[in-house]
C-alpha cells in the first residue's frame, strides 16, 4: 500500500491526525512557533540561492564563460541538496526528534567556525584561496565540482537540511497544519534570493563584499534557528508522549513504497532535465550570464511555490494543454532558417519551461504523501532534480553530438503528460469528447505545415491561409460541439477520436522538435561536442568550401581548390578592421595576438619573420586545424611563424604578465564575440588592463570584432576607450559579395597616428560618436544594456 494521496494536505490532515493532549502545542503557542519557523525556512532557502549565483558569477570567467559552467554550478548544488535531504530523511527516520535537534544544532556550530577561519585565512568566508586557477588541460567539470564543493561544501550541506528537517518537526508538533506550505515558503525564499541578485545586490556589490554580506546572513540564520530548535525541544513532552503511545497505541501507516517514490524521481528529473537543458540552449545562443541563470531558475521555483501552496493552483484541464500549445510555439520559433527576435525566441522557451515544470511538480504534489513521510518525498524530489543535473551536465556532452537534450527533454515531458492521463479513468484519456478532438485536429492543421515543410516539399507548398482558415474551420467545429454536449448529457464521450488525434498530435510535435536537430547534420562531415559546446566542419559542395559551425554561427571558412586556398574569407577580408590594420602595418616583422582561433584565418596575412600568437579555450579548435590531415590549413600553409596557446585567454595572460613574460604585440585581436554566447569576462576593465600591459607601446593596435546579431557592444567599447584613453575608430565596411562577410570592428590605440593610414581613414567612422559608453568590471557586468531586443 503506498500513500497516495489526491486531496488537500488539510484535508486528510484533518480526517486521520488525532491531537495528543501533551504533544501538540497550543493554538497560542502554535502561532508564536510558527514565525521562527517561517523565518529560519525562508532565510536558508534565500542564501541557498543567493550562494549560487555568487559562486556561479565568480567562477565564469575562469572558465572562459562557457555556457555549460551554469549547469555544471547547478549539478554541483543539485548533489549537495541531495546529500542535505538524504542527511534530514535520515535524522528523521532514525533520531529521536531531541537528539536530532543537538546533532543537527552542533553541524551548524561547526560551520560557523569553518567559515570564520576561512574568512581569518582567506579575503572572503566563501570562494576558493587567493589566486586560485584551473588547470589549462584539465576536466573543466570536475574541476568545477572540486571548486564549489570546497568554497561552500558544508554551509550548503548544512542549509538544504534545515529546510525538510524543520517542516518534519513543525509536523510533529502541529499536526493539524500542512506542512508543505512551509516548502512553498522556503521555494518562496529562493526566488526573492534569486530575483534579488541581478537587481539589487550584483549592480552595487563587488565579489568581495558578496561574500561577507552572505557570511552575516548565514549567522542571522543561526540566531533564527537557535530559537527555533529551542522552541521545539521546549513544546514537544517525551514523557506525555511516552505515556500515550503506551496507552492507546496506534496503528503503524505503511510506508511509501517504491512505485510511487520512482514516480516522483521521474516527475523530478524531467523538469530538472528541461530547466537545464532550456538554460544550457539559451546560453548557447544568447549569452552567459546570471540574468538568463535568473530568469529560468525562477520560473522552475514559481510552478514549485504554486503547486506546493495550494491544490487550486494547478489544475490539468489548463496546464496540459497550455504545455502542449507552447511546445507548438517553440517549434515555429526554432524550424530551419526561422527569423525571429531574442525576446519572442527567449518567451517561447520560457514558456515551455513552465508550462512543463507546472505539470512535473503539480502531477509530483498531487501525489505528495503523509507527514510521516514528508523527508522521504522530499529526498526522491532532490534525488530526480540530481538525475537530471547528471544527464544534462555529464551524460549529454558525452553521449549526444548536439543538444538533444532538449527535445529529449520536452518528449519526456509530453510523456509524462500522456502516462498521468493514462492512468487514471477520470482523467481526458477516457472522458474526453469530440469537441477535443476536433480541437487538437485544428491545431495539427495549423501546425503541420510549417513544421513538415523543412521534410516534406508538398507542405511548403500549402498557403498560409489555407491552414489557417482549416484550423479556424475545426476550431469552430470544436466550439459549436462543446456547446452541444454542454446542453445534452445524453452526448457520451469519444475517447477513440482523442486517443487518436492526440498520438498524430504527438508524433507532429515529436517531429517539429527532432527536424532542427537533423537540419544541423546537414553536410556535416566532421564534428565534436565538449564543455565548450557543439563544433561542426560543414562542407558547401557547390561553393567548394569548408566552414566551421558553433552552434549557430559560422566560425570561418576556407576554399578547397589551391588558388583560393589561402584566400582571407569571411568577417576577415580585405574590408575588415583586422586585415586592414595588419595589412597597413608599417614595420616588419610583426607580432600579433589573437584571442580565439576559428579556423586560423588572420594566418594567411602572415609574413615571413611575422609571429602570429592565437589563444584558444577549446583544445577541439585547434585539432581541426592541426595534425597530418586538418580540415582547415591556415596555420599550416602560413609562411610566419604560428604560436598557439591552449586554454582560456585572458588567464593566459594574466599568467604571461605575473611571469614577466611579455608579449610586445603590435596588435592584439580580440575575436571571440561572433557567436551570441560571448564570454564577458574579456570585455571588462581588468581584462583591457591585462591587455594593455602586452602590447609593445603606445603605437600599437587592439582590434575587436563585435559582429553580433543578438548583442550591441558598442557602447562596451565606448566605455574601455573612455577609461584608457584610447584613441578609436569603427571600421564597418560593406563586402556584399565573394567570400567576405559584412563585419563591425573597433580599433584602439593610444597613439592616433597608428589608425591614420589612407585605407584605415577611407573605411572608418569616427567612435563613440553618439554611442552613449557604459563601463563593465568583474565585478559588474549587466548584459541588458547591450541586448538588441528587436529584430
Amino acid at each position: 500500500m503506498t500513500a497516495t494521496v489526491d486531496t488537500p494536505a488539510e484535508t486528510w490532515q484533518e480526517q486521520e491526525i488525532v491531537v495528543v493532549p501533551g504533544i501538540a502545542m497550543r493554538a497560542e503557542a502554535g502561532r508564536a512557533r510558527q514565525l521562527p519557523f517561517a523565518l529560519t525556512i525562508f532565510l536558508s532557502a534565500f542564501l541557498l540561492f543567493q550562494v549560487q549565483l555568487l559562486l556561479g558569477k565568480g567562477i565564469l570567467p575562469l572558465f572562459g564563460g562557457a555556457p555549460a559552467v551554469w549547469t555544471a554550478c547547478v549539478l554541483v548544488f543539485q548533489l549537495l541538496f541531495l546529500a542535505g535531504y538524504g542527511y534530514s530523511h535520515g535524522l528523521a527516520s532514525w533520531i529521536p526528534l531531541r537528539r536530532q535537534i543537538l546533532v543537527h544544532g552542533i553541524l551548524l556550530a561547526i560551520s560557523a567556525v569553518y567559515l570564520a577561519l576561512l574568512g581569518y585565512v582567506r579575503a572572503t568566508p566563501i570562494g576558493p584561496v587567493a589566486n586560485w586557477r584551473p588547470q589549462p588541460m584539465a576536466n573543466p567539470t570536475w574541476t568545477i565540482i572540486e571548486y564549489l564543493i570546497s568554497a561552500i561544501g558544508p554551509p550548503f550541506f548544512l542549509l538544504s537540511a534545515t529546510s525538510p528537517l524543520m517542516q518534519h518537526w513543525f509536523a510533529q508538533g502541529a499536526p493539524k497544519r500542512s506542512p508543505y506550505r512551509l516548502y512553498a515558503l522556503s521555494n518562496a525564499g529562493s526566488l526573492v534570493g534569486l530575483l534579488s541578485y541581478p537587481f539589487l545586490v550584483e549592480p552595487h556589490l563587488g565579489l568581495g563584499v558578496q561574500g561577507w554580506a552572505w557570511a552575516a546572513g548565514y549567522c542571522l540564520f543561526l540566531v533564527f534557528y537557535y530559537f527555533s530548535a529551542r522552541s521545539t525541544a521546549r513544546t514537544i513532552n517525551p514523557v506525555a508522549l511516552k505515556e500515550v503511545t503506551s496507552a492507546a497505541p496506534e496503528p503503524r501507516t505503511a510506508s511509501v513504497g517504491w512505485p510511487l517514490r520512482l514516480l516522483w524521481i521521474i516527475l523530478a528529473a524531467c523538469a530538472s532535465i528541461l530547466l537545464l537543458a532550456t538554460t544550457n540552449l539559451i546560453c548557447q545562443e544568447i549569452a552567459v550570464s546570471p540574468f538568463l541563470w535568473v530568469f529560468q531558475l525562477s520560473l522552475y521555483l514559481a510552478s514549485f511555490i504554486l503547486c506546493f501552496e495550494s491544490d487550486r493552483w494547478y489544475g490539468r484541464e489548463i496546464f496540459c494543454p497550455l504545455f502542449a500549445l507552447t511546445v507548438g510555439f517553440v517549434i515555429v520559433v526554432s524550424l530551419p532558417n526561422a527569423k525571429y527576435s531574442f525576446l519572442m525566441q527567449l518567451a517561447a522557451y520560457s514558456a515551455l519551461l513552465f508550462a512543463g515544470c507546472m505539470v512535473c511538480h503539480g502531477e509530483a504534489a498531487r501525489r505528495r504523501p503523509k507527514a510521516e513521510s514528508l523527508t522521504d518525498f522530499y529526498f526522491s524530489i532532490a534525488a530526480g532534480g540530481a538525475v537530471g543535473g547528471i544527464v544534462v551536465s555529464l551524460l549529454a556532452p558525452w553521449l549526444f553530438p548536439n543538444y538533444w537534450e532538449y527535445p529529449l527533454g520536452v518528449l519526456g515531458c509530453m510523456a509524462v503528460v500522456l502516462g498521468v492521463a493514462a492512468r487514471e479513468r477520470s482523467s481526458w484519456w477516457y472522458t474526453g469528447r469530440a469537441s477535443l478532438a476536433l480541437l487538437i485536429v485544428g491545431g495539427i492543421a495549423l501546425l503541420a505545415p510549417k513544421t513538415l515543410a523543412p521534410i516534406w516539399a508538398a507542405a511548403a507548398r500549402v498557403p498560409r491561409t489555407v491552414s489557417v482558415l482549416t484550423a479556424a474551420v475545426f476550431v469552430g467545429a470544436a466550439v459549436f460541439r462543446y456547446t452541444l454536449e454542454r446542453r445534452s448529457s445524453r452526448l457520451t464521450p469519444a475517447p477513440v477520436f482523442v486517443r487518436s488525434a492526440s498520438r498524430i498530435a504527438l508524433a507532429l510535435l515529436a517531429a517539429g522538435l527532432m527536424i532542427p536537430q537533423k537540419a544541423a547534420l546537414y553536410h556535416v562531415i566532421a564534428s565534436s561536442r565538449n564543455f565548450y559546446g557543439v563544433l561542426s566542419v560543414v562542407s558547401v559542395d557547390k561553393e567548394n568550401y569548408l566552414a566551421l559551425r558553433y552552434g549557430n554561427t559560422a566560425h570561418g571558412f576556407q576554399y578547397q581548390d589551391p588558388q583560393r586556398t589561402r584566400v582571407a574569407t569571411g568577417y576577415y577580408g580585405p574590408g575588415s578592421g583586422a586585415n586592414i590594420v595588419i595589412r597597413n602595418w608599417p614595420r616588419h616583422p610583426l607580432r600579433v595576438g589573437l584571442v580565439g582561433m576559428g579556423v586560423g584565418t588572420l594566418a594567411a596575412l602572415a609574413k615571413p619573420g611575422d609571429v602570429f600568437r592565437f589563444y584558444e579555450i577549446n583544445p577541439d579548435v585547434y585539432k581541426l586545424s592541426s595534425g597530418n590531415h586538418p580540415y582547415f590549413t591556415f596555420l599550416r600553409d602560413s609562411p610566419g611563424r604560428i604560436e598557439v596557446v591552449p586554454g582560456d585567454a585572458r588567464l593566459s595572460l594574466e599568467r604571461e604578465f605575473r611571469s614577466r613574460e611579455l608579449q610586445k604585440f603590435d596588435v592584439l585581436v580580440l575575436d571571440a564575440f561572433s557567436s551570441d554566447a560571448i564570454p564577458m569576462h574579456l570585455l571588462t576593465r581588468e581584462a583591457f588592463f591585462i591587455y594593455e600591459k602586452h602590447l609593445r607601446g603606445r603605437e600599437s593596435v587592439i582590434a575587436v570584432h563585435i559582429s553580433n546579431q543578438t548583442l550591441n557592444l558598442r557602447p562596451v567599447l565606448a566605455g574601455i576607450g573612455h577609461e584608457f584613453g584610447f584613441h578609436a575608430l569603427r571600421i564597418y565596411a560593406l563586402d556584399p559579395t565573394g567570400p567576405y562577410s559584412q563585419s563591425d570592428w573597433i580599433v584602439l590605440s593610444h597613439d592616433p597616428a597608428s589608425l591614420s593610414a589612407q585605407e584605415i581613414t577611407r573605411h572608418a567612422e569616427a567612435f563613440p560618436g553618439q554611442t552613449r559608453p557604459i563601463s563593465w568590471t568583474d565585478d559588474y557586468s549587466d548584459l541588458l544594456q547591450v541586448i538588441r531586443w528587436r529584430d
